[in-house]
């Protein structure tokens, strides 16, 4: 399955960065441009078990499914599985340094073959990916920068 991880370091303290990636799920697609939507199944607080609806655009092909968090470990760890649509676990590892926290995500997937022959190829794909990815972190940052205070 291919791998995509990235690192940013975030100005803004750990329960800041964990709080918007964990704790409101929903503000997904505002930071992720593939995401089109990330909408809570259930209620929050979000804790393992929770499961959220997404709608991933996958260059020009939507995928819809849910997923459902793993592990959780409170400013430090967050595990979510897909349930359904994309085979794939997204880890996030939050490590707190001074004012700052450094975040890094790991996304291992699966494609459907069903999404392969729609596009163009999996090099592309997985190229995509890592630009998404890598966005994906400078919007949070941006996001949650501007907001710690």
């Amino acid at each position: 399955m291919p791998l995509v991880e990235h690192s940013i370091e975030i100005q803004a303290p750990v329960e800041n960065v964990f709080g918007m990636v964990a704790h409101h799920p929903e503000r997904q697609a505002e930071w992720w441009p593939p995401i089109e939507l990330q909408e809570r199944v259930s209620p929050p607080p979000t804790q393992v078990g929770s499961v959220s609806r997404y709608v991933y655009n996958m260059m020009g092909v939507k995928i819809k499914g849910e997923h459902e968090v793993l592990e959780m470990a409170e400013n430090q760890y967050l595990k979510v599985k897909t349930i359904s649509g994309i085979d794939s676990t997204f880890e996030f590892i939050f490590q707190p340094k001074a004012n700052a926290t450094d975040l890094t995500i790991r996304v291992d997937y699966k494609l459907p073959g069903s999404v392969l022959g729609q596009l163009l190829n999996k090099l592309v794909i997985e190229q995509k990916n890592e630009a998404d990815l890598r966005e994906g972190l400078a919007n949070l940052k941006a996001i949650v920068e501007r907001e710690k205070g």
